[in-house]
Formats: C-alpha cells, sequence, structure tokens
C-alpha cells in the first residue's frame, strides 16, 4: 500500500512544485534578475510532467527506505529539487533562499529519521555529505572565476545533505554524474547551437544527478566500482 500512497503524495506534490517553480520564473522574468528567458514552464503539459517526475523519484524512495520520517524527508527533498531545476531551466538562475529553506527543513527531518531509527551515523554522514558538495562546488566556482554560480553551490550543498544520509559515497557519486551530464549538455548545446559563448544551466545536471543517485544507488555503486 505504502507504495502506491506515497507516490500518490509525490504527485500532489509535483503538481504544486509546478505551480511554485511557474510563479518564481514568472517573477524572475518581470524583474530582469535572471539570465535566460525559458518557456518550458508555460507548456500545457509541465505540471504533469513534474509531477510524475516526482512520483517516479518517490515510487523509488519507497524501495530503499521504510521509515515514515525519512520517507516525508525524501519526497520533500525530490520536490525541491524538481522545482529549483526547471526555475534553473528557464532562468539560468538558482534561488540560493529556496535552497537554504531546504536544507534546513531537511536537516530537521533528518535529525528526527535518525533519532527514530537509532541511526545516529547517517546524521553525521549527512552533514559530511553537505559539507563535501559545499567544497566541491566552492572549488569549481573559484575555478570557473565566476561563471558557476553561487545559487549552485547551496543547491549542491542541500542535495549533498540528503545524498551523505544515505552513504557519504553517494555524494561523490552524484558529483561525478553531474559533470559527466553537463558535459554531455555542453556538447549538445554546441551542436545545436553552434555558439561557444553560450551559457547553460548546471542546476539541471547537479539536480538529475542528485535523484538518479537516490533511485540508483546499488547500480551506479556497481558501475563505478568496476
Amino acid at each position: 500500500m505504502r507504495e502506491v500512497l506515497w507516490p500518490l503524495a509525490a504527485f500532489l506534490f509535483g503538481i504544486g512544485a509546478a505551480r511554485r517553480a511557474r510563479l518564481v520564473i514568472a517573477d524572475v522574468h518581470f524583474r530582469g534578475t535572471g539570465f535566460f528567458y525559458g518557456t518550458v514552464n508555460t507548456k500545457p503539459g509541465f505540471p504533469v510532467v513534474v509531477a510524475l517526475l516526482n512520483a517516479a523519484v518517490v515510487y523509488g524512495v519507497t524501495q530503499r527506505l521504510t521509515g515514515l520520517v525519512a520517507t516525508f524527508a525524501f519526497l520533500l527533498f525530490a520536490t525541491n529539487v524538481l522545482q529549483q531545476v526547471f526555475v534553473d531551466i528557464d532562468t539560468h538562475l538558482l534561488p540560493g533562499a529556496r535552497s537554504r529553506g531546504a536544507a534546513a527543513t531537511g536537516l530537521f527531518l533528518l535529525f528526527l529519521a535518525s533519532s527514530v531509527q537509532s541511526e545516529w551515523s547517517r546524521w553525521w554522514w549527512a552533514i559530511l555529505g553537505a559539507w563535501v558538495s559545499w567544497a566541491v562546488m566552492r572549488a569549481f566556482r573559484f575555478l570557473s572565476r565566476g561563471d558557476l554560480g553561487g545559487g549552485d553551490v547551496t543547491f549542491a550543498m542541500m542535495t549533498g545533505l540528503h545524498l551523505g544520509w544515505l552513504a557519504v559515497g553517494n555524494v561523490l557519486i552524484a558529483l561525478m554524474l553531474a559533470f559527466v551530464l553537463a558535459g554531455v549538455q555542453a556538447i549538445v548545446v554546441l551542436i545545436i547551437r553552434r555558439d561557444r559563448r553560450h551559457f547553460f544551466a548546471f542546476g539541471p545536471s547537479l539536480g538529475a544527478a542528485a535523484l538518479l543517485t537516490v533511485v540508483f544507488e546499488a547500480s551506479l555503486r556497481a558501475y563505478v566500482g568496476g
């Protein structure tokens, strides 16, 4: 039953995430504070697509997590990641405030989950995961001379918190996967637009890598391990 109820809840949360994303995108476009004027969020099926993606991720989560608090924490995590990803796609901007809020909520829920399950080591893994993600992305931001936005660093910290709670190794796997996906994205952009000056959003690669790692952790670990 839980494998039906949780995805159903995620579907509804996904509808809400799509609506909030549209509001944020409209506000960014109105203020002119973004770096890109995308229209993906205006497509008729946008809310349903976001909702289905959220339901699929949470269904994958239910295959490995049984705790009520932990599952709810990752439902919110998936919802926040998808919302941020689609905002980034249409604006090339990742609002840091949203990522910090999601990190604070996740910190609280994962603390409760660790307490309920008497697995305090996971709590420290989460803290370490957040720090590792922040440090790696901060270093890349420095090396990119500002091409990588501060919002990406905060977003990565939030994803690292949740990935670390599952296992610290997931953080490195997700980061490696994110850079692979970003490389593929860059190649596609160059082929389609033939413009080397074109900037693209890194948030979608970070978000996709995080969600794929949450769902396919075992397969990715086996692949990386060789």
